[in-house]
């Protein structure tokens, strides 16, 4: 009967230490940071644009005050057409994330949005003619996570560095 449970015990602890992996536990900023990044990949580094019908909210928000589209809704396929649109004037456009915090259901994402300056491009200032320069320009985007999908975003571009480097402002003088 002792060798019974002593070997049952044994038996116990192996199965206890080998089920433990010690890997941390995920939490539901990481997940919302996951979602995210995932969905920055589809739409802007047109990854999988088709991924947004799974990513978004059906009652998607956009806040950003660079679109004339601030706090109404938006559908993935609009979404879609917004990014073809970019497509054409910035085809090769890309974000390398810099960094992600996550806190509840926020995630904000540090990035730097590069192209190559080949086509004519629309600013708040006018139409931009190419001028086959790399562009370079820091942005930062939020969004909300409710229930696995983006409910609200957010996003802020360095607009004005952007303008000088695409030659619609002058630069300041250095004097």
């Amino acid at each position: 009967m002792i060798k019974n449970s002593l070997t049952m015990v044994l038996v116990m602890l192996v199965l206890s230490a080998c089920s433990n992996t010690n890997e941390p536990t995920r939490t539901q900023e990481d997940e919302n940071k996951e979602i995210v990044l995932t969905f920055l990949n589809a739409m802007w580094n047109m990854e999988d644009l088709d991924a947004l019908d799974q990513l978004l909210d059906p009652t998607y928000i956009d806040y950003a005050p660079s679109t004339n589209f601030k706090g109404k809704a938006y559908t993935p396929e609009s979404m879609r057409e917004g990014r073809k649109m970019f497509a054409q004037m910035m085809p090769d456009l890309r974000f390398e994330i810099d960094e992600v915090i996550a806190e509840g259901n926020d995630v904000v994402l540090f990035a730097t949005g590069k192209f190559t300056h080949t086509n004519p491009t629309f600013t708040r200032l006018g139409m931009a003619a190419p001028t086959n320069k790399e562009i370079a320009y820091k942005t930062v985007f939020k969004y909300t996570v409710d229930n696995g999908k983006i409910v609200k975003g957010f996003d802020m571009h360095d607009m004005y560095n952007r303008s000088i480097q695409m030659g619609m402002i002058e630069p300041p003088s250095t004097n």
